[in-house]
Parts: C-alpha cells; structure tokens; sequence
C-alpha cells in the first residue's frame, strides 16, 4: 500500500480549497446520495453530530437542510476550512477542530458521526472505527462514504500509483469487529468525461485527490501519459473517462 503522507495531503488540500467546489462534481454527488441514507422525517434530529473531514462544506450544506442539529462538531485536517464552516452556519452552534482526526481527541460523545469521501485516507482504518464507536452513544449511528478498489482505476493502470482501497467485505468485518450493526452497504460507478486526459489532469489538481505520489510532471511525462489516457480511455464520442468508485456506509452502534 502506498504510503499516506499527512504533511502531503494537507498541502495539497489547502492548495486546492479555492478551485474545489467547482470541479468537485463527483464529491458532490456523493454527499447527496451519502444524505439520502438518513432518515427523512421531518422532526429527524440529533443532539451531537461529529463531522470527520468537512473541506470547504460541501457534504456539511446537504446535512443542515436535512436534518436538524442541535450541536455541531466539525474537523478537518487543513485549518483554513475552518473560516468557511464559520461563514456557512452562521447562527449554528457549532466547533471547527483543525488536525488529524485518527490522533485527535473529540469532546463528549455523538449520537450521529458523519464523513463524505475522507475515509480512504486514515492510516489505520479499523483502528479508527473502533475509536468512533467510543465516540458513540448507544444505538448512535455512523454514516459515511469511501471508495472501493478500482476507483480511478485510469490513473492507476498509467502511472502505477494511488491508493489501496479495502474491499466492502473487509470494511463490513470491521464494523462488526468494532461493535457495529450494518443498516446498509452499496457501491456504485461513478463515470466523468472530460474534452482530453490534460482535462483529467487540471480536475485532479483542482480537488486535491492527487496527494499521492510526489513525482514530478516532466513535459515529456505528461506527454506521454496524455498519449496513452487518450489512447485506452477514449470514448465512442471523443472524450476521455475517469471513474470513481463510492461506497456508502450506514451503521448503527450496538
């Protein structure tokens, strides 16, 4: 598995805080449909929510005009997503907690821990869901979405580098393991399309998910690596694909 660097993926988040919501399309679509899996009624209400990984608010927007929250606790790794929280709740009660949620110690216990698209990045992940679980009151729940092996799957078959993803098999174990009943587990394909693979390229910078691999883009490398994205990812119509892997967890402590 490729090693995850915290100090790499922090730089490369904050650098892409300013272009993220706007090429973010995936990202987006996944924090709808991760919402979509909580209740609907319209008195649905929780007393502690711990959000893991907010960014610049995205899946944070879709869960405050879902549900009502009476206290909100967010975290994320780079510090500068604390001033938008703050300019999206405003009247919220609410907390940004900057820093590494594996080695960070949360105040109180949740009856709703929630992450959009952060879990690939834990270093030790079946560590960290028996720490949410300790974060959890009795029958609290747990949503929260990753990715499943073969997400951007063009990326990796060109360069060789990206990340390891645990199979929902093994993320279902865990979660057992760490005192969990599973409501539901789905993955899905989520496909892009882009005018050429340089388009690929900018979206991957503009949303940070390229904080693996510190090589360099030699022209000659970036040439060549255009040539054959082109070459095996093309589409009938002319445009090239990239292609995410989510996999939505809803689960319920014991």
């Amino acid at each position: 598995m490729e090693a995850i660097e915290t100090k790499r993926i922090h730089l490369r988040f904050t650098r892409s805080l300013s272009s993220y919501d706007n090429h973010a399309d995936a990202q987006q679509r996944i924090s709808r449909k991760l919402a979509s899996l909580l209740p609907h009624q319209a008195d649905a209400c929780y007393r502690r929510i711990l959000e893991i990984g907010c960014g610049t608010g995205g899946f944070t927007r879709t869960l405050k005009h879902q549900c009502r929250i009476d206290e909100w606790i967010l975290n994320d790794l780079c510090e500068d997503c604390g001033e938008k929280i703050n300019q999206l709740l405003p009247g919220f009660p609410h907390r940004f907690i900057a820093g590494d949620a594996e080695k960070l110690s949360f105040p109180g216990r949740f009856d709703l821990i929630a992450s959009a698209s952060v879990f690939q990045w834990m270093k030790e992940p079946e560590t960290f869901l028996h720490k949410l679980s300790d974060l959890l009151i009795s029958q609290g729940v747990l949503l929260f979405s990753t990715f499943s092996p073969g997400n951007l799957y063009e990326i990796k078959k060109l360069t060789g580098k990206g990340l390891v993803y645990p199979t929902s098999d093994a993320l279902v174990k865990w979660l057992s393991a760490a005192d969990f009943d599973l409501l539901h587990h789905e993955e899905e394909a989520i496909i892009l399309t882009f005018k050429t693979p340089l388009d690929v390229l900018r979206h991957l910078k503009a949303t940070g998910v390229t904080a693996t691999g510190n090589g360099r883009w030699t022209r000659g490398r970036q040439e060549l690596f255009c040539r054959q994205y082109a070459e095996q990812f093309t589409t009938t119509g002319g445009q090239v694909t990239l292609t995410y892997r989510p996999l939505y967890i809803l689960a319920r402590k014991k």
